[in-house]
């Protein structure tokens, strides 16, 4: 009765903003308290609840993410109301995006799931090109949307051949009979969900639609799909391949963690790159998709080898991270809509000295900052921590090839978090440090769009400094399986060890306040003998040089220089510098691809046109080819 009640208020609720504008805040924040509630019902539970017969049903890793939909949704709901959020497109779509992805984690068969896949990827295309008018914005829109498609396609395929395998489209028993599928068909459709979930949560190299669409989509929407929508391709890779299929062959583990290395390290090392603010979350999202993926690996060796702490930290640390990362990373999305909001642009070279303007964002967005660079006390910290723990589990409990696998893939998640805390450095300092670097209009903040930002930051901290509570209901995710290990515990640091680094944030926080009270006398910097400019601080590009010509088999970076003037070149009056980097994938991959595509949709114009007589020949030609091959 309690379950029919709630979904039948979050229906009601979604069509409310449907129809009428006025409620789309508050259907979108009923909207998310409803997953919050459904969320914990459902961890609470301790097992599978039904809801309506066998078409909707709540486990308890739907719960898990239903509470992670819960938070996000709640938070941008609250953060609209002092964000322009650019007229009818998204209150008529947002409802509609928050419910199709309450319905996937819902879903009890193939049918549910592919319909709410679907109108998920349909209403967040609406919400992405919502400002359509601006340059770019329908070419990233039709970008998503294509590889979106790629990915339902892929999705589905892999569901029919599991359904045709169990004679049945009911995920209720696949959970019970996908384990005792033989090898090739497990091996079949873990290739077809891998990769179709894959390309959905942007892991490289699908990840160009990500960088692309989430930019562009206004902020609440950025953060929804950053923090939620990529996650649900996890859902899927951890619901229908790990703990449905079970034991599988060893490779597809081990392909899933050189898979994670690869998005963690190069999302970062593209984010180190980028100028635009939203553009370098968007990177972070893809590092953060794989530094999931290597708690996800870590979790599929250990049911391979039937090792529960495997089990258990790799499902810990997948699961935690996916809750941090939406945490930390819509803080960060709705900082960025604060300051395009403020400032009427995302260029980080052409800002500065925010934070004497817009300080609670500012305090915000480095909160956010810190937690996602995996720094204690906050709740990055602990689930890479808990990532580490399991890649070195990998290590020690394997042959020689694959303890240096695992030693090798810890030490680029080493290296990833330290380029993760050399780009927001720069993203901070540039941005909100120093001194503004143009003439930017400075448009009012409305207190909405701060607290939503203000809690998600104490979430980050409270949760890395007390992470206990959440890692036990994350041991109630798949109890029945046998192989969760309860011994979290042992998982994290010492209390001693966060209480520290606790103190030592405090400390700090206590010293910049106390300094901000005391008379402090300032005098102009050096410039080495010229006046001093704003044009003089460090820009994006200066901060990473030394990353870019490290990294530059990877970058390829080129620059021109361009002496202007009368006399030029010998005596210039001014230099015109322009640099960049070559988008390898793009460059190499896709753009060929694209090519070959549109010539081959060209020369299929010549078989389309033409009179009727033509096509009820290839229809009768299809027909025989079919009897043929049936026969």
């Amino acid at each position: 009765m309690v379950t029919w009640a709630l979904i039948s208020a979050v229906v009601i609720a979604a069509l409310l903003g449907i129809v009428n504008e006025r409620w789309s805040n508050i259907s979108v924040l009923a909207l998310g308290l409803g997953p919050l509630v459904f969320g914990s019902i459902g961890l609470m539970h301790h097992g599978t609840i039904v809801l309506i017969h066998g078409d909707l049903y709540l486990s308890t890793l739907g719960a898990w993410f239903s509470l992670v939909l819960g938070i996000v949704a709640t938070m941008s709901a609250w953060y609209r109301w002092g964000y322009p959020d650019h007229g009818r497109t998204a209150s008529l779509w947002l409802p509609i995006f928050v419910l199709s992805m309450m319905a996937v984690i819902l879903a009890g068969n193939v049918w549910v799931f592919m319909t709410a896949w679907e109108s998920m990827t349909i209403s967040s295309f609406f919400l992405v090109i919502t400002d359509h008018r601006k340059a770019g914005v329908l070419q990233s829109g039709y970008i998503y949307l294509v590889m979106s498609q790629v990915s339902a396609m892929l999705i589905l395929a892999g569901f029919m051949a599991m359904g045709s395998y169990l004679h049945s489209f009911d995920f209720s028993v696949w959970s019970v009979q996908g384990a005792a599928l033989a090898q090739a068909p497990k091996n079949l459709v873990f290739a077809l969900l891998g990769l179709g979930f894959g390309i959905k949560s942007g892991i490289v190299p699908f990840h160009i639609w990500l960088p692309r669409a989430h930019p562009v989509a206004p902020a609440p929407v950025s953060g929804l799909m950053s923090g939620v929508m990529i996650k649900l391709g996890i859902f899927g890779i951890l619901q229908f391949l790990l703990m449905d299929l079970g034991g599988t062959d060893r490779f597809w583990p081990i392909v899933i963690l050189a898979v994670g290395a690869l998005s963690a390290l190069l999302g970062v090392l593209y984010a180190l790159m980028e100028h635009d603010l939203k553009r370098l979350l968007a990177y972070h999202s893809i590092e953060n998709i794989g530094i999931i993926l290597l708690g996800v690996g870590v979790m599929g060796i250990g049911i391979d080898w039937h090792r529960p702490a495997l089990v258990s930290l790799g499902l810990a640390a997948s699961l935690f991270h996916t809750l941090n990362h939406a945490i930390f990373k819509t803080q960060l999305f709705l900082a960025a809509g604060a300051v395009e909001k403020h400032t009427g642009t995302l260029d980080a070279d052409q800002l500065g000295g925010l934070i004497r303007t817009m300080p609670g964002i500012a305090i915000g967005f480095l909160v956010g900052s810190m937690a996602i660079s995996a720094l204690p006390p906050f709740n990055g910290f602990v689930s890479e921590w808990l990532t580490f723990r399991g890649l070195l589990g990998v290590a020690s409990h394997s042959a020689v090839l694959l303890a240096l696998y695992g030693l090798g893939l810890a030490m680029a998640l080493g290296l990833t978090g330290a380029l993760a805390s050399v780009c927001f450095v720069k993203a901070f300092g540039t941005i909100f440090l120093g001194e503004p670097r143009r003439r930017v209009s400075q448009n009012p903040i409305q207190a909405s769009m701060t607290w939503p930002i203000a809690v998600l930051g104490s979430l980050s901290l409270l949760l890395g400094i007390l992470p206990q509570p959440l890692l036990n209901l994350i041991s109630q995710v798949e109890p029945s399986s046998g192989l969760i290990h309860p011994a979290y515990g042992s998982l994290l640091l010492p209390a001693k060890t966060v209480t520290i680094a606790a103190i030592l944030l405090v400390g700090t926080a206590l010293f910049a306040g106390v300094s901000r009270v005391w008379k402090v006398e300032t005098v102009p910097r050096w410039s080495c003998g010229r006046v001093p400019d704003p044009s003089m601080q460090f820009t994006s590009a200066s901060f990473t040089k030394a990353v870019r010509t490290t990294f530059a088999v990877i970058y390829r970076p080129h620059r021109n220089l361009q002496p202007l003037g009368k006399h030029a070149p010998e005596f210039a009056d001014r230099l015109v510098y322009k640099g960049g980097t070559v988008p390898v994938w793009e460059h190499h991959v896709y753009r060929p691809l694209y090519r070959w595509v549109w010539k081959v949709s060209h020369i299929s114009t010549r078989i389309q046109a033409g009179p009727v007589r033509l096509y009820l020949a290839y229809l009768l030609g299809t027909v025989g080819l079919m009897i043929a091959i049936i026969h």
